[in-house]
């Protein structure tokens, strides 16, 4: 979470109010799981039933989480002009909300859909609530699934592609990507990778598959590949 605080002095930290309503939402899911996870077993004394703690734990962290973003300051999102002035949109918004929660209800039960009508309110009151600086924020958490994915293109390319061509690949891009761009730094994530692929394939002999690529060499050549690159 970002130590920078937001203009408005009456409200927390940005991205406090996101990360409460994600942390209450994963909190509200473990609890709606907890009858198909858990056992209440006939004839065991109720302190030493296996659900017992884990419905303590996780109820609390429903329940506290709860008041701490109920408590949080924040102020109502400034909605486009058109939106403020359309009282048709205003109930379109509301009735499809409750529309949702009252659906819920009816497909699996009063008592078995209150964890998800709950969690239908918290989406709705994150998203009455949330500000420009939360969503500048959820875009800097969500720069981490790029980077992942990264990491597994990577993963699935290497037995295609190979890992050399691969580990050049990545290095040129991925320093591209991050602002480093010059002749100089571009020259040297190249050799950084051949060093890398020389290190670990060909001097350490890491157990690397072989690219379905190299198939298609001659075969001096391609075995050549396979064992080296």
């Amino acid at each position: 979470m970002s130590d920078e605080i937001t203009e408005h002095p009456d409200r927390p930290q940005r991205g406090q109010v996101l990360f409460a309503a994600l942390f209450l939402i994963c909190a509200t899911l473990l609890l709606a799981a907890i009858e198909d996870q858990t056992k209440w077993l006939k004839g065991k004394d109720f302190f030493a039933q296996p659900r017992f703690w884990p419905a303590i734990g996780v109820g609390g962290m429903v329940v506290f989480t709860a008041l701490h973003f109920w408590h949080l300051p924040r102020k109502p999102r400034l909605l486009p002009r058109w939106m403020r002035e359309a009282d048709w949109f205003q109930w379109a918004e509301s009735l499809s909300w409750a529309v949702l929660a009252i659906g819920l209800a009816l497909w699996l039960g009063p008592i078995a859909a209150a964890p998800f009508v709950f969690l239908v309110a918290i989406i709705r009151v994150t998203w009455l609530y949330q500000h420009w600086t939360d969503r500048r924020e959820a875009k800097i958490w969500a720069s981490v699934f790029e980077w992942a994915g990264w990491f597994l293109a990577y993963v699935l390319l290497v037995p295609l592609i190979g890992y050399l061509p691969v580990t050049i690949a990545f290095s040129l891009i991925l320093t591209w990507r991050v602002g480093y761009r010059s002749r100089l730094m571009m020259w040297s994530a190249g050799i950084f990778a051949v060093l890398v692929v020389l290190i670990f394939k060909s001097f350490l002999q890491v157990k690397i598959p072989g690219a379905t690529i190299y198939e298609y060499l001659p075969g001096a050549l391609r075995s050549f590949f396979i064992l080296n690159f």
